[in-house]
């Protein structure tokens, strides 16, 4: 279970799992009142069980922060028992927790529903895995997974021994793209390569986006001191995994060991977030948009219903719009113009913004519906995937257009500006959001995005959550 997706259904499962685990446990207690020395009426059982919900939502941010939900790297029927266990164990401990400090404020749960609960919770997350692997591998029968894009930096006999690797490696996952070369070699490729030329280190953060690179393989001892510097903090901010032949990693690096490709790697990565309110941010934005979808579900069917019936063309509009680290990535909304209409290098001279912002109050482009939509941000509503999937955080700094900044997802004219956002996901909805949107001029959005990201916690996040109906109910600045 590689892609997202697939991790999704497995958390979808275990949550139908805990479900069905936690009103199986409810039903054999009645069953066996009649021999425990204190019988429980079904009346009273939603009192003395712990409770479903609290459950549920606990099990999300414990399941994040242990990262139970991570690639798995061993297909093995014992690496499966073990994630398992470790499942089983972990939900255990949240249901003997939650009794404890329920039982310290005064509510008399049963203790005899936790010794049951914890076996048969075993047993239900060992058929929901079973089921969710089931369906991941008929999904990636029907829907192959995507393939990584790889990369090979370097030039010279390593590198094309590399290249020969990849290419007689029978993983099916693997896309070798090209050669990137290293400017201190001069550019130059080996003839025999038989692979294009994507660009030199200098051009990296740029080859990145361009070519969608998931891995960069270094097959070169010459990198020059200031080159590896540079593509260190390059791939570390964009989020790219950095493979080479085994030598001594670098410092400040999550170091794991792989063997793929035909290749033994060590996989250089930047660390996972440790910080407590990182993980209960991300935990956070995963319960809260996935709660959003499925309340939302019957109006986002009735808005794709009207795109479609009062306009030609998809129901969604696409782009690509950059994230964290100033790493590319493709952004949903509700399409809200027109297909056919002057494109944005016709109307530039009508722009109405400033520095990297494109606004028109009256836009030709923009539909009828459109114009209900974004009067009340409802074309918005799709990023609640790109959030549940990772590209987004509900609150952040706006995600703008790649076409807007350089190649690299920074801005050479607003250099501090870009570099600063880029440690953060951007938001659905901010400070930019809250306090007048497209009103608000380039200048002043720069200042609230630092202001933002220099001084972001969860008590701002929430405050700007809570502020945003009225902010959206004004409509000020949407257009």
């Amino acid at each position: 279970m590689r892609s997202f997706h697939c991790r999704a259904l497995h958390l979808v499962c275990d949550l139908g799992a805990l479900t069905a685990a936690w009103y199986l446990t409810r039903e054999i207690r009645l069953f066996l009142n009649p021999y425990m020395s204190i019988a429980i009426p079904r009346r009273d059982m939603d009192i003395v069980a712990p409770s479903l919900t609290i459950l549920l939502l606990l099990w999300i941010l414990a399941a994040v922060s242990r990262r139970i939900y991570r690639p798995a790297t061993d297909p093995s029927l014992v690496a499966g028992l073990m994630r398992i266990s470790e499942s089983a164990t972990l939900v255990s401990l949240l249901v003997i927790l939650l009794t404890f400090f329920s039982r310290q404020l005064g509510a008399g749960l049963s203790r005899s529903f936790v010794l049951l609960f914890s076996p048969i919770s075993f047993v239900c997350l060992a058929l929901s895995y079973l089921i969710a692997s089931a369906a991941a591998a008929q999904m990636e029968r029907r829907w192959p997974h995507q393939k990584r894009r790889i990369a090979v930096l370097g030039a010279g006999r390593v590198a094309q021994d590399v290249i020969k690797a990849i290419r007689r490696s029978t993983d099916p996952s693997a896309s070798l793209c090209g050669l990137i070369l290293p400017a201190s070699a001069g550019g130059v490729a080996m003839p025999s390569m038989l692979v294009p030329v994507l660009g030199t280190t200098h051009e990296l953060a740029e080859v990145i986006n361009r070519e969608q690179l998931d891995r960069i393989i270094v097959a070169c001892d010459t990198l020059t001191e200031p080159e590896v510097e540079y593509c260190g903090e390059i791939t570390k901010r964009m989020g790219v995994t950095v493979s080479q032949p085994i030598r001594t990693p670098g410092s400040q690096v999550q170091v794991r060991y792989q063997n793929e490709y035909g290749l033994h790697l060590i996989d250089l990565e930047a660390p996972p977030a440790r910080h407590w309110q990182e993980l209960l941010k991300r935990g956070i934005d995963i319960v809260l948009s996935l709660a959003l979808i499925m309340a939302l579900a019957p109006l986002l069917f009735t808005i794709a219903i009207a795109i479609r019936l009062s306009s030609d063309g998809p129901v969604f509009y696409r782009s690509r719009r950059v994230g964290k680290g100033g790493r590319h990535f493709t952004f949903w909304k509700f399409r809200t113009m027109t297909v056919q209409g002057p494109t944005r290098h016709e109307l530039a001279k009508r722009n109405e913004g400033s520095g990297h912002l494109f606004k028109m109050r009256r836009d030709p482009r923009v539909t009828r519906v459109g114009r209900v939509l974004r009067r009340l941000s409802l074309d918005e509503l799709p990023q609640l995937f790109n959030v549940l999937a990772g590209d987004m955080s509900l609150v952040g700094p706006r995600p703008l257009p790649a076409e807007d900044l350089d190649p690299d997802g920074m801005s050479s004219e607003f250099a501090q500006w870009a570099r600063e956002r880029a440690h953060v996901r951007p938001g659905i909805t901010g400070l930019w959001q809250v306090r007048g949107r497209s009103d608000v001029p380039f200048t002043e959005m720069v200042e609230l995005d630092l202001e933002y990201v220099r001084s972001h916690s969860l008590m701002l996040d929430l405050s700007i959550l809570l502020v945003t109906p009225r902010a959206v109910i004004s409509g000020r600045g949407a257009y």
